[in-house]
């Protein structure tokens, strides 16, 4: 619930709005009676501002939506105005824990936002070696999402590896996101019989999943565990199992527990489910009943999580209680909150424009111009402020895209890691194959350095391959990475069993300086092949 300072600037901001369109509340609220006759859903009550600055109101869904009709702002902004960013639903689908592996909604709902670019300033580094991002690389000037080049979601998609279904555990660990190439369906009339090299991510009747496949004969293929004991079962494609794509990325948080289990319903033989080929567009109760089923969670379980979303946001009206979660999917109507909209898109894995159109609301009849950023409180770069030029310029031809990631994943680091923020700094570049002492390291792609750990830790109750990982800086100024022990002054890099090496020992300060601890690596995952693309 808002603080009655925050209900007074959020009525006073909505005035200015419909100032600024020249539009006062009376005139709003005939308009809305005017454009939406049968419903009362959708009618502005004319003392909106007093009911505003009471603590206890909270306008509904319905509302916002005629506000953006009759002042032509789009939805997005308007909800925004009320403390529901859209943009925030990705963030934390990819940083609350997960039981199943679950889509992350890949929309980029405001697209005047600013951006970061980076431009290149020296040669890239050669191969083999592991450097600084800044060494190459200094932030550019920003610019608007919808100026960006490229679109995160034009083929890529992007998913978080649940801890119930760790088909691949441990090539990928739960907790992590994956990016995956869109495929073509799989022709099994011109591939072997046999196991594939690469990761899918694949749907079945029981959710999503992270695995390798094994074709086998009659259009038929079976999830292949590396790891655990789930059962094996066979699934003929496109009726029992559908390929989403091939994963050419994992993003790896290090400190995060490795906490992979066996399903019940996953460990023992299952007949498969036909996936269902339904309508785009379905109806609400049916959407939340089949996002909750593929999440795993019970009514109890998803309020919980509902907790963490109002404690990460600082509101309670992102709550919702168990009998709500369970009246929404029995009662015709929706949800009045949008609050409680956000936190369902959230928990379901599911994405604000389909859940509207499932509430009959149809997105693209709303608002279309962006509100100006003085009205919104939309940040704005500091150098921009005093510069005619608005930002939307195109990049300039010195700029060079270095790697793609999807618009969440900057804001959805630093909570994973959980560092402060995240600077150019942090990040070290792997460049090219090279030899390691740590079997995960000789796909990584990027590393992230926590500069504030610099204490070598061991984890006597875990395995090599999960100890942590330090970038080390010699004499020469080059930089190592790998995991390490250490004994007083001396620092003794480990061996590992594929391919044993002598354990290096090094003194520091003398012979190294420890720059700090990996908390996340981006890697490519070993074996990967792109079929149909």
């Amino acid at each position: 619930m808002p603080s009655e300072g925050s209900a007074q600037s959020i009525a006073s901001r909505t005035r200015s709005i419909l100032a600024v369109r020249g539009l006062s509340l009376s005139g709003v609220a005939r308009a809305s009676r005017t454009l939406f006759r049968e419903d009362v859903r959708f009618h502005i009550p004319p003392n909106l501002y007093h009911a505003l600055e009471r603590r206890g109101f909270s306008p509904s869904i319905q509302h916002l939506f005629a506000l953006s009709r009759v002042s032509d702002y789009r939805l997005v902004d308007w909800l925004a105005v009320f403390g529901v960013v859209l943009d925030d639903i990705p963030r934390l689908q990819a940083t609350l824990p997960s039981r199943s592996t679950a889509l992350i909604d890949e929309n980029i709902y405001d697209d005047q936002s600013w951006a970061l670019s980076f431009q290149q300033t020296a040669l890239v580094p050669a191969p083999g070696s592991i450097h600084p991002l800044q060494e190459w690389l200094r932030i550019g000037s920003p610019r608007r999402r919808a100026g960006s080049n490229g679109s995160p979601d034009s083929e890529f998609i992007y998913a978080k590896v649940g801890c119930y279904d760790a088909f691949a555990f441990p090539e990928l660990l739960p907790g992590s996101i994956v990016r995956v190439a869109k495929h073509k369906p799989l022709d099994t009339s011109q591939r072997p019989i046999g196991p594939t090299r690469s990761l899918f991510l694949v749907e079945h009747g029981k959710g999503f999943a992270c695995t390798r496949l094994y074709v086998a004969e009659g259009n038929r293929v079976v999830l292949c565990p590396t790891h655990l004991p789930f059962a094996h079962v066979e699934l003929e494609l496109e009726r029992d199992v559908r390929i989403v794509g091939a994963i050419d990325f994992e993003f790896r948080p290090t400190p995060v527990p490795v906490c992979a289990k066996v399903a019940r319903d996953l460990a023992r033989f299952w007949i498969p489910a036909p996936l269902e080929n339904g309508p785009s567009e379905l109806r609400l109760d049916y959407l939340l009943r089949r996002g909750r089923q593929r999440s795993r969670l019970t009514f109890r379980e998803a309020s919980a999580k509902s907790g963490l979303i109002a404690r990460a946001l600082g509101n309670e009206e992102f709550f919702c209680a168990a009998g709500s979660l369970s009246d929404y999917e029995t009662a015709t109507q929706a949800p009045r909150h949008v609050h409680k909209i956000f936190s369902l898109c959230v928990l379901y894995s599911l994405s604000a424009w389909e859940f509207l159109r499932a509430m009959g609301l149809r997105p693209s009849e709303a608002g279309k111009e962006a509100m100006p950023d003085e009205l919104l409180g939309r940040a704005r770069p500091l150098h921009l402020v005093s510069t005619a030029d608005d930002g939307d310029a195109a990049p300039s031809q010195t700029e060079t895209a270095v790697a793609e990631f999807p618009y969440f994943f900057s804001a959805a680091v630093a909570d994973l890691l959980n560092l402060p923020h995240l600077s150019i700094r942090d990040i070290f570049w792997v460049q090219g194959p090279r030899e390691s002492f740590h079997p995960y390291l000789r796909d990584a792609a990027a590393l992230i350095v926590d500069r504030r750990k610099k204490r070598i830790t061991t984890y006597r109750a875990s395995p090599l391959w999960a100890q942590p990982s330090y970038i080390l800086m010699g004499r020469d100024g080059t930089y190592t990475c790998t995991s390490c022990g250490s004994d007083g002054r001396t620092l003794v890099m480990r061996p590992f069993s594929d391919g044993f090496k002598r354990p290096a020992r090094l003194r520091r300060p003398e012979d190294v300086e420890v720059i700090g601890r990996v908390v996340g690596i981006l890697r490519k995952p070993s074996g990967r092949e792109l079929l149909g693309r």
